[in-house]
């Protein structure tokens, strides 16, 4: 939809076509396209496809058409895509001589049978040849096109041949009516896109304002002679490994490339020996040009034997200078016109920092001197260069009107030099670059460089894939766009690189955002090829769920639906690439990334989380700048499980900070950092892994405070405990871990409690989900919910994830006629079958109906423990009385086996309710004394036990114990049950 400057080659066609390269992106089969030549003339093709070996940037045309239309070979012309012209009622051809005339009037069923194969679209005042047999053709000017100036010819066209004229018949080109930059501009616009939409269309016409078009018309002088100037994308020099052996060359205004595609005007023998001075003008987007600079043309196939490289073509490497001077980066484009006239300098006045003015004289004379010994020297007045690596100067001529000058041994020893006290002012370019490889170490951060830098650089000879990185936070996305940016800027790729950050920009309107987007993609089109980098996608194009009709649901969708159209616009008809981050490829809008149906991201790569020789590696860099005494690295690593690469970083300085309070003289000397400044450390580290997890504290409570259960708490500390303290011997085993469990019993037996006590007792964190909070009316977000649920499981790693009431979330399928329960089960034996990675998770689920439980969830590798909490016998009540009670004020003989003994039936949670109804009869008691004042504590005795022993009946009653007793054993010998006539059953 831009204009774009492409080289002329010609084909051995005989027609009126233009040709492209089967593996351009630039235009496509059919297309029709405007092409702008020489001052200012225009000419209509329609695009077809050549089979001959011809270069993407460039354009085929055949050699008679082309000179008929005066354009040469290797010539720059300017292309324009066009839509489709309508048709045409009728034309008239001019034969330009009368043997013409006779020509076309003896063969003319041979002319209007093969015109449509030479010829597709016409436009006044444009000749077109016409091939009438294998070596006769004519060159017939096109006039009177009805009903429009420009159409495409069809069978029911009728042409009119006229006879010729007694004048010369010649096009004058000073006739071509010239539309204007504004009319382009809005002629333009309507072949951009045909989105009904304001914003969209406001936009297309913001960004054409940017758009290398409209460059070219706001400075049309620069290509009033196309086959005699020259359009480069700069390079910096010092990225280029190839210029180091030019050290004695690299002078602040010589500038490198090759001869290839050299006009051959220009004096280009011997570049080494003699000068070619070129003046060079950035080609800008600003309305005011920045000043031109003169520079001296290098060609390196005149200072390098056998140089032979195509990469080097259209690029041209410069000094940093440069870079200062037009304020521009990478891949900027610049026009070079050729100057064959020196002026001549009288005085060069020396501007330097007052500090530098004793000695800054002899400074720029040996300057001079050395870098006049093989050639000469070019230099600019008021630009500011180095003459050493520390001292900058600039220089100002006499007479003033000199553009420059060329410094050589007779100059530097004739010419009058004078100093003067003067400020420099450039814009300092170097950023101050901490290294980020380190990070490539750790998980698959190296291999996902690796692939993108390799994807961008072969998708560049056809259409870019685009690509999607994916992460939690904190796991080093942005670290790896500046890494893969600096990658990318360096030889041999020489892209530019332009970083949009989402979080900045979002909550503006559509308008504010737009303009944004409009300058960026300028800027792009402009460098191009070039890779626009979306840091933090999500935030911008958010997938909202629930009701459509929100208005943030609104909002994003319309802001998702306005950039998928831009960038799939702009990454197609452009070399441009588009790298975008974000957390999940769930939190992206569907407008953006879609499930099905064309990709905007073609390529997605997903950041794995870090092991524990990961963490090992960063921690080692990490603490490599300071002094260790006595830490286990491997035990840290340990106890730094899930963190991600920010979390590392924040643990060092947290540490590091504990080691500097703990030593007064730490400001003056580097601090030794011990086992207990990271145990400090870890405990105000806030991991951002667990930033939107919600934990549920364990308690006080572990094994030892719950009573009974002695076989279920051996099978859970060698589930639990041993994998989190023999993480090696684990990791070693050939088979997977058991990491699913299953807890059922009656009521009241302790299932609930004994998670927490796992958790205390193993030093794991725990997540709690009750049943019914993951169910939703709405279609897929009970699924996501159970996928959120692991996601942030796996971000709080190790821990245990536990799943309370589990028969009311899974109940057996076939049974639910909303089908809510059935996708549920579904997503959740994807989660535990091993489809989704549970390192470091164990799943422990409680129910007291196990038979209600979808079968599927219980097969081997899935909840394929099942421990049975019973109701306690004699010897199991007196344990958990005796935990219960450990924090109670027992007064006189206490006999808890006895109250152990009348306890028949009862459960964990009825014994303890026979203490509390204890403790609150003591509590009576002493409110009856007239005493509620007094600081002492209640004081429980055998009567009071007594007393509610008789106060308390049992929760479960003879016939439910019966009955549950039933479910286990009929649970426990396997799923033997003949289904009657219209019951559902389910297979997995």
């Amino acid at each position: 939809m831009f204009e774009r400057m492409l080289k002329v080659k010609f084909v051995p066609y005989k027609n009126c076509f233009c040709y492209i390269s089967p593996k351009s992106n630039i235009l496509h089969l059919g297309k029709y396209v405007k092409l702008t030549y020489g001052e200012g003339r225009t000419a209509y093709f329609s695009v077809n496809l050549t089979q001959t070996s011809i270069e993407h940037d460039c354009i085929g045309i055949s050699r008679i058409y082309a000179k008929s239309l005066g354009i040469q070979e290797n010539e720059n012309i300017i292309i324009l895509e066009i839509p489709k012209p309508p048709l045409i009622k009728s034309m008239a051809i001019t034969p330009t001589c009368d043997s013409d005339y006779e020509v076309l009037s003896l063969l003319a069923d041979n002319v209007q049978s093969t015109l449509l194969d030479q010829i597709s679209v016409v436009s006044n005042n444009q000749n077109i040849v016409v091939w009438i047999g294998r070596n006769i053709f004519v060159t017939l000017p096109v006039s009177e096109i009805k009903p429009m100036n420009l159409g495409c010819i069809d069978n029911f066209t009728e042409v009119v041949v006229k006879t010729p004229e007694l004048k010369s018949l010649k096009k004058d080109t000073k006739d071509v009516k010239k539309v204007s930059a504004k009319n382009n501009e809005i002629k333009q616009l309507k072949t951009v896109t045909k989105l009904d939409d304001n914003s969209i269309t406001h936009f297309i016409k913001l960004i054409q304002g940017y758009s290398i078009q409209n460059i070219l018309l706001k400075n049309h002088n620069l290509y009033i002679n196309n086959k005699k100037d020259l359009l480069y994308r700069l390079i910096p020099r010092k990225n280029e490994k190839i210029l180091e052996n030019l050290k004695d060359f690299l002078h602040p205004f010589n500038v490198f490339t090759t001869k290839k595609n050299m006009p051959q005007s220009w004096p280009i023998k011997n570049t080494k020996t003699t000068q070619l001075i070129c003046n060079m003008q950035l080609l800008t987007t600003d309305i005011f040009p920045s000043k031109p600079i003169y520079v001296r043309l290098c060609l390196l196939e005149d200072y390098i034997q056998n140089f032979n490289d195509d990469k080097y073509e259209n690029n041209l490497f410069v000094d940093d200078v440069l870079f200062k001077h037009f304020d521009c980066n990478l891949g900027a484009r610049v026009i070079l016109k050729y100057e064959p006239t020196v002026p001549y300098i009288t005085e060069i006045h020396i501007c330097a920092k007052k500090s530098y003015l004793v000695d800054v004289k002899d400074k720029f004379k040996e300057f001079v001197a050395n870098s006049t010994q093989n050639q000469v020297l070019l230099l600019n007045p008021e630009v500011v260069f180095y003459m050493t690596s520390n001292i900058r100067c600039m220089i100002k001529l006499t007479p003033v009107e000199a553009p420059f000058c060329i410094m050589d041994e007779n100059l530097a020893r004739d010419c009058k030099y004078t100093l003067l006290d003067d400020v420099l002012r450039t814009k300092d370019l170097d950023e101050d670059k901490n290294s980020l490889e380190y990070t490539l170490d750790a998980s698959n951060l190296g291999g996902i460089v690796q692939n993108i830098v390799k994807n961008f650089d072969f998708s560049r000879l056809n259409n870019f894939e685009n690509v999607l990185l994916t992460g939690k936070s904190g796991t080093g996305k942005t670290t790896l766009t500046k890494i893969l940016k600096e990658k990318l800027s360096q030889s041999p790729y020489y892209m530019y690189t332009e970083t949009i950050n989402c979080k900045n920009i979002k909550g503006k309107t559509i308008d504010s955002l737009l303009k944004v987007f409009s300058k960026s993609f300028a800027d792009l089109v402009l460098h191009q090829p070039s890779i626009l980098i979306l840091d933090d996608l999500h935030v911008l194009c958010e997938s909202v769920p629930g009701e459509e009709m929100a208005p943030n649901a609104i909002y994003f969708n319309r802001i998702s639906e306005i950039l998928h159209n831009l960038l799939k616009l702009f990454s197609r008809n452009n070399f441009i690439g588009i790298l975008a981050t974000t957390e999940s490829v769930l939190k992206l809008n569907g407008n953006i990334y879609m499930s099905r149906g064309s990709h905007l991201f073609k390529n997605v790569f997903s950041i794995d989380a870090f092991n524990k020789d990961d963490r090992i590696t960063l921690l080692k860099y990490l603490f490599s700048k300071y002094t260790l005494k006595c830490i286990d690295l491997d035990a840290l690593s340990t106890k730094t499980e899930g963190y991600v690469i920010q979390d590392l970083i924040n643990f060092v300085n947290k540490t590091v900070y504990e080691a500097y309070k703990d030593d007064p003289d730490g400001i003056k000397s580097e601090p030794t950092i011990t086992e207990v400044h990271c145990e400090k450390g870890l405990k105000t580290t806030c991991v951002l892994s667990l930033h939107d997890v919600q934990l549920h504290s364990p308690g006080n409570k572990d094994f030892s405070d719950v009573g009974g259960l002695g076989d279920v708490k051996k099978i859970l500390v060698e589930s639990l405990l041993w994998p989190a303290q023999f993480p090696g011997i684990f990791a070693d085993a050939p088979l997977r871990l058991q990491s699913g469990l299953l807890l059922y019993g009656p009521p009241g037996t302790g299932k609930t409690v004994l998670a927490g006590a796992a958790a205390k007792q193993c030093g794991l964190r725990l997540i709690s989900i009750k049943g019914p909070e993951l169910l939703s009316k709405y279609i897929g977000a009970s699924e996501q919910a159970v996928r959120d649920v692991f996601e942030k499981a796996q971000s709080a790693r190790p821990c245990i994830l536990f799943f309370d009431e589990f028969d009311s979330l899974a109940p057996r399928r076939g049974q639910d006629t909303t089908g809510v329960t059935d996708r549920v089960v579904n997503q959740l034996l994807t989660q535990l079958d091993g489809v989704e990675s549970l390192t470091g998770v164990c799943v422990l689920a409680a129910t007291s109906r196990p038979d209600l439980l979808d079968p599927a969830l219980l097969r081997p590798g899935r909840l394929d423990r099942q421990l049975l909490c019973p109701l306690p016998d004699a010897g199991s009540r007196f344990q958990i009385l005796k935990c219960l009670s450990k924090t109670m004020d027992f007064v006189g003989d206490i006999n808890l086996t006895l109250i152990a003994t009348q306890t028949e039936g009862f459960s964990g949670a009825d014994l303890q309710s026979v203490l509390y109804t204890a403790q609150l009869s003591s509590v009576e008691n002493i409110i009856l004394e007239n005493s509620p004042k007094s600081s002492n504590s209640p004081k429980i005795t055998q009567k009071h036990l007594v007393e509610a022993l008789k106060k308390t009946r049992p929760s479960l009653t003879k016939q439910e114990r019966a009955k549950y007793e039933r479910i286990y054993a009929y649970f426990q010998g396997g799923y033997k049950e003949d289904f009657k006539a219209g019951s559902k059953a389910t297979l997995a």
